[in-house]
């Protein structure tokens, strides 16, 4: 099954867009959703302004009630009414990021989302001067950049436990407090809109809002329920690492791009350190090791690493030098199922090439492998990159190991013939081969 450019365009936008914002979302991974229970506390957040209408009556609202809370303000807004950010701060509210124009980051390349971030907390900080800790993105979304920058940048991605839809066209103050106390718990961060000039929300909203701010404050102090900064909770949330967040990011991804390119395991479960694929060849004549030619149409078997069985085998903290060796003992190990599946399988009767790209070659020749350089180009500086981000996600040394070696890192075909793999690994008792062919093997070894 070949894959097509709108396959590799989806396959893209998922990864950058869609996955991680799933993870973050719905499994409420990699940003603080929620206090630690045990405390009777919640956390009031304000998204969207500052509003000159609605903001300062909200503040009165909150000052009355001797409550403090973190308003997430938008770049712009706060360039353009610079006094109502400075009252914000000065009676002791924590502010936060909500972007400069209140757009999705999934319309944001790398360089916009930077641009995006920096320049809202630019304008805060020139207003407070005070380091901005705490992000909230648009609408909750994310793409794997902002996620990155998030990371690199020491910021907080801080969401909500649930909504109060208190933007939406039908609310009313009762609808907004009913919402609200019939879902609060200890731990919850509510979220509301101090300003109805975004994309979506009703015009007039935050008029309900601070009409049913008072009762839902009294109501949460009845309950025993203590409203308090984000900054008391946020050293107690806990969230996955950045790599452990990622290879879950990648997982979806990679699960996607194995439906949709053929990718399955070697074996019915999912044990195999191996992954194939059946592909059909259209480069040039290339001539094997043992002589015969890889034409173009012939076909071959593609052998992915199993990132997931990979790092489950060499654990989290072991050596970088005993992690390769582990890896290349796995490599072996599973060989002989391979010459098994050539050998029995009609489907695989025809295969021509077995070919590798891998960063990692070394040591492959004692295994009956023969490496050959990439020629210098796009698709080998992609491939460099592409190999390079999963050995730094999967690696136990992870991204910082990389530096120390990164010029020994280059991408090269490694391929084996048929006749060598089951001269090697094929058990001697086996039945006769089904072809008289000399068949090769393309194995994509990522990750290794």
């Amino acid at each position: 099954m070949e894959i097509s450019i709108i396959q590799i365009l989806f396959l893209l936008f998922l990864a950058y867009a869609v996955a991680p914002t799933a993870l973050i979302r719905l499994g409420r991974v990699g940003a603080v959703t929620r206090a630690p229970k045990g405390g009777s506390r919640v956390v009031l957040t304000f998204d969207d302004g500052p509003d000159p209408l609605y903001t300062p009556q909200i503040l009165e609202i909150l000052r009355s009630h001797q409550v403090k809370a973190c308003f997430f303000l938008v770049g712009s807004k706060a360039r353009a009414n610079p006094e109502l950010v400075r009252q914000i701060f000065k009676a002791g509210h924590e502010i936060g990021n909500h972007g400069f124009w209140h757009k999705p980051v999934w319309l944001l390349g790398p360089v916009s989302t930077a641009r995006d971030i920096n320049d809202t907390n630019r304008a805060i900080e020139e207003l407070t001067g005070q380091k901005i800790r705490y992000c909230r993105p648009n609408w909750g979304l994310f793409n794997l950049f902002s996620i990155v920058y998030y990371h690199l940048k020491g910021f907080k991605v801080v969401l909500w436990t649930f909504m109060s839809w208190d933007w939406t066209k039908g609310a009313t103050p009762e609808s907004i407090t009913h919402k609200v106390m019939n879902r609060v718990r200890d731990g919850a961060i509510l979220v509301l809109h101090d300003s109805d000039k975004t994309t979506g929300a009703a015009k007039g909203g935050p008029v309900q809002v601070i009409a049913a701010l008072p009762e839902i404050l009294e109501r949460l102090q009845q309950r025993g329920l203590r409203t308090v900064p984000l900054e008391e909770i946020i050293k107690e949330s806990q969230s996955l690492t950045f790599i452990k967040f990622f290879r879950r990011v990648w997982g979806v991804y990679d699960w996607a791009f194995r439906k949709l390119s053929g990718i399955r395991n070697l074996r019915d479960d999912k044990s195999s350190f191996y992954r194939i694929a059946f592909r059909r060849y259209r480069g040039k004549d290339w001539l094997m090791p043992d002589g015969s030619m890889l034409k173009a149409g012939e076909t071959y078997l593609e052998l992915h690493i199993n990132n997931e069985h990979l790092l489950a085998t060499i654990g989290e903290n072991v050596k970088v030098e005993r992690a390769a060796l582990i890896a290349l003992r796995e490599v072996r190990s599973e060989l002989p199922a391979v010459a098994q599946l050539l050998h029995k399988d009609n489907r695989y009767r025809h295969i021509k090439a077995l070919l590798a790209i891998t960063l990692l070659h070394r040591g492959t020749e004692h295994l009956g492998f023969t490496a050959y350089d990439m020629q210098q180009g796009p698709l080998r500086t992609l491939i460099s990159w592409y190999e390079r981000w999963l050995l730094g996600l999967y690696h136990p040394g992870g991204f910082k190991k990389l530096g120390s070696y990164r010029d020994k890192l280059v991408p090269k075909y490694v391929v084996m013939t048929r006749q060598d793999l089951m001269q090697r690994y094929l058990p001697v008792d086996a039945p006769a081969s089904l072809g008289t062919e000399q068949v090769s093997t393309v194995g994509q070894d990522c990750a290794l």
